[in-house]
């Protein structure tokens, strides 16, 4: 990606370094800010970040490493002089502030703040330089691309094809970005680790809903009815003491009374429904397998003896060799007891793994046992060494031939 690059000079890296906060306050991203001085180029404006390394080399001087960067930085343009001036100037103690503008707008208002930060005149510099004896290059003309900016721009930019990865490794390495240096692979060992974690999970309830429902009741209710009876009935004899008596003036009245059914209610409580959590604990034990990076390395062009001495010939092989024979073992030994094969594989591989291993060379099975049963637990948690230590131990003398 091609940058709209500002370039600002700066006496000192104490200037440049509040330069850098001023840049960041007004909202440039501390990764598109570079400070260079004479001891620490190309280290990235960020809080904490450490100086990259010093520009020593054996074959060339530091002068000559930072020329040919601002070179490539300002284009290789023969009559462009800004590559000596900046150069130069980190030779006499300055510092060099480098900002990747996304775009012309950006550029003008880093310019500006680097300009209010107290950026030099890297043009009136070099004259003030060549005052006192400098034989560095002429003046630039006014066509120069600094001029475009005024004659009094302290801060240069211009858009350059450098994308950042490249200046940045010219820079760290102190030589051109075209300077090769010899391939390396980088093969990463990743090991995993098991991390067990908890989680809740929905799986039902009870939901209780309350109403009230009608239903047809009867009772049989015994009622009582009294009604007044007059009966006249003849009568022939004598008038008596107590008929006189009884023959007075008076009143005599009977009530009639009848009995009515009379309905009430009354709620009772019949049952009750109680509702509630409980919680329970257990410990629930997690298998799994994690995978381990192991980098093995095989010495060509040289048949290696691997393994103890036992007074037998050591054999020479590889794991594939004896694959067959680790089936064979596994089906006489182990297929009875349900399983498969592909359980016991690693075991045997295993087992061929120590056997090739420069530390256990001319050692026997019992004296590396121990360790290799805690790199086994290790590296198979899952796995028990009782279980597989036999298979283990066959792959082991197979290959270093003890049996």
């Amino acid at each position: 990606m091609a940058y709209n690059t500002v370039v600002a000079v700066f006496d000192n890296e104490t200037d440049a370094r509040r330069a850098v906060e001023d840049l960041a306050t007004a909202g440039i991203a501390r990764a598109r800010i570079d400070v260079t001085s004479d001891t620490h180029a190309g280290a990235t404006a960020t809080a904490g970040a450490e100086s990259r390394a010093n520009y020593t080399h054996e074959h060339e001087g530091l002068g000559e490493r930072i020329s040919r960067f601002f070179s490539r930085l300002f284009g290789g343009d023969d009559t462009h002089d800004d590559a000596t001036y900046y150069s130069e100037a980190l030779r006499r103690g300055s510092a060099v502030v480098t900002v990747d503008a996304e775009n012309e707008a950006e550029a003008d208002r880093v310019a500006d703040v680097l300009d209010r930060c107290g950026a030099i005149n890297i043009d009136e510099r070099a004259s003030t330089w060549r005052e006192t004896g400098w034989a560095g290059s002429p003046a630039r003309p006014a066509s120069s691309d600094a001029a475009m900016a005024g004659s009094d721009a302290t801060a240069f930019r211009r858009e350059t094809g450098l994308d950042r990865e490249t200046r940045d490794t010219s820079l760290d390495r102190g030589v051109a970005p075209d300077v090769g240096r010899s391939d390396e692979t980088v093969i990463p060992v990743v090991n995993e680790e098991l991390q067990v974690g908890k989680r809740r999970r929905d799986r039902g309830g009870v939901r209780i809903y309350t109403h009230m429902s009608e239903r047809p009741v009867e009772e049989q209710v015994r009622l009582r009815e009294e009604h007044a009876r007059v009966e006249r009935r003849p009568a022939d004899r004598p008038a008596t003491d107590a008929d006189m008596a009884a023959f007075k003036d008076s009143t005599i009245e009977v009530r009639e009374t009848v009995e009515e059914p009379i309905v009430a209610k009354q709620a009772r409580v019949v049952e009750e429904v109680v509702v509630a959590k409980e919680v329970f604990e257990r410990v629930e034990s997690v298998n799994d397998v994690v995978r381990k990076g192991e980098v093995d390395v095989e010495h060509l062009g040289t048949n290696r003896t691997t393994g103890a001495m036992t007074g037998s010939a050591p054999r020479t092989g590889t794991y594939d060799d004896y694959a067959a024979d680790f089936r064979n073992d596994w089906q006489t030994n182990y297929s009875s007891a349900g399983g498969r094969y592909e359980d016991y594989e690693p075991a045997y591989r295993y087992g061929s793994t120590l056997a090739s291993d420069e530390r256990h060379r001319n050692r026997n099975w019992n004296d590396i046992e121990a360790d290799a049963r805690r790199d086994w637990e290790t590296r198979y948690p899952g796995s028990t060494w009782e279980r597989f230590k036999a298979a283990v131990r066959h792959g082991w003398d197979r290959m270093t031939g003890q049996r």
